[in-house]
């Protein structure tokens, strides 16, 4: 089965991360994948090259490239895929004509957040007109939360063939992670693994963390990511005693070393930094939104707040800080979520069967 995935780029993100691994995974199981970047590589394009897997980027420049889609048709051309692959919405455009060129499927893969409403993350006015042309043309949609079903039927996206395979993590990229000792020392280090974008709501993990500092000083906050809100979240973090790390490629070690993982986002859809830090035995402080009702069992393995309560957040830290022990109970239990329900291989198999569904229709 030959596979072509498309999307923008694969820069730092919990999207990138899971088609990083996943694309790994499907060439272990003898899948032939290979990986299309339009616009950028970046450092998980890296990390499928580095497996012998066959990766190009056509270095599109801006929406309209006419040279670049002929490079990109080309390039899917000699490659032969039985079904295309896409993520995000410049993808979608580009992988629907490679799809009807090469007489392929086509099939979305959604990563797309989910706000407090129950609604995809809005595009920008010209995304969302193209969102709804491409909408029908597609073959099959996989979705990676139930909550996403309802507003990708709504869109236009053929209904029942939206498929929900959650992601998951493999036992052996956790098993031995070594801590962080940038994490390391005296208190309670929380960190919160998110880019620099308004949805992801950092600055209520700074505002909690120093909140949570005065009731006690051993909280430490940490963020792992980058983004464009950098220069605004540099003072408050400093007055907050959280530390902004940037871009990593350490996230795992980071998590080890973490006392709890806080996702304070007001839109997501199935992060994986909270998959992770359940597969690494870490307490997860979560919003309730996208697929993380889903993944966090409120008192059991962490808590699920209502968005934007940021005193919620900070009496989480406090109580997690004050109380190692259940901490660690909570962790442990994440941990048995994590193993029983999403696991890389159920995510690998959930791909698979969603992948040979849509090639067979599109043969019958």
């Amino acid at each position: 089965m030959r596979l072509l995935f498309v999307c923008p780029d694969m820069r730092f993100g919990g999207a990138e991360r899971h088609w990083a691994t996943l694309i790994v995974a499907l060439a272990e199981r003898g899948v032939e994948p290979k990986l299309l970047a339009l616009a950028e590589k970046g450092a998980f394009f890296d990390d499928v090259a580095r497996h012998g897997i066959p990766a190009e980027c056509m270095d599109l420049r801006g929406r309209i490239d006419p040279r670049g889609l002929r490079r990109a048709l080309a390039a899917a051309a000699k490659f032969g895929p039985a079904a295309v692959v896409t993520r995000g919405v410049s993808a979608q455009l580009v992988g629907e004509a490679i799809a009807r060129r090469a007489k392929a499927v086509h099939v979305y893969n959604e990563h797309t957040p989910l706000t407090p409403t129950g609604l995809l993350l809005p595009p920008r006015p010209h995304q969302r007109a193209l969102t709804r042309l491409v909408a029908r043309t597609i073959d099959e949609v996989v979705a990676v939360t139930s909550r996403q079903v309802p507003p990708l039927e709504r869109i236009g996206y053929p209904r029942g063939r939206i498929e929900v395979v959650h992601n998951g993590v493999f036992e052996k990229d956790v098993e031995g992670v070594d801590p962080s000792p940038e994490l390391g020392g005296d208190g309670f280090p929380v960190l919160c693994v998110a880019g620099l974008r308004p949805e992801k709501r950092v600055d209520l993990f700074i505002e909690a963390i120093g909140a949570a500092r005065r009731e006690n000083p051993a909280v430490r906050g940490c963020v792992a990511g980058e983004g464009r809100e950098r220069e605004r979240l540099e003072a408050p973090a400093r007055a907050n005693g959280v530390a902004l790390l940037g871009a990593r490629h350490d996230v795992l070690q980071l998590i080890a070393a973490a006392g709890a993982v806080c996702l304070p986002s007001e839109a997501e859809a199935m992060p994986m930094s909270l998959l992770e830090a359940m597969a690494l035995g870490r307490p997860v402080i979560a919003m309730d939104v996208g697929g993380n009702a889903e993944l966090v069992q409120h008192g059991e393995t962490g808590y699920l707040l209502t968005p934007g309560d940021g005193g919620a957040v900070t009496r989480a830290i406090v109580e997690l800080a004050a109380d190692t022990p259940r901490a660690n109970e909570m962790g442990a239990a994440g941990r048995r979520v994590q193993r029983e329900r999403f696991t890389g291989e159920q995510m690998v198999d959930g791909y698979l069967n969603a992948f040979k569904w849509a090639i067979e229709r599109g043969q019958a």
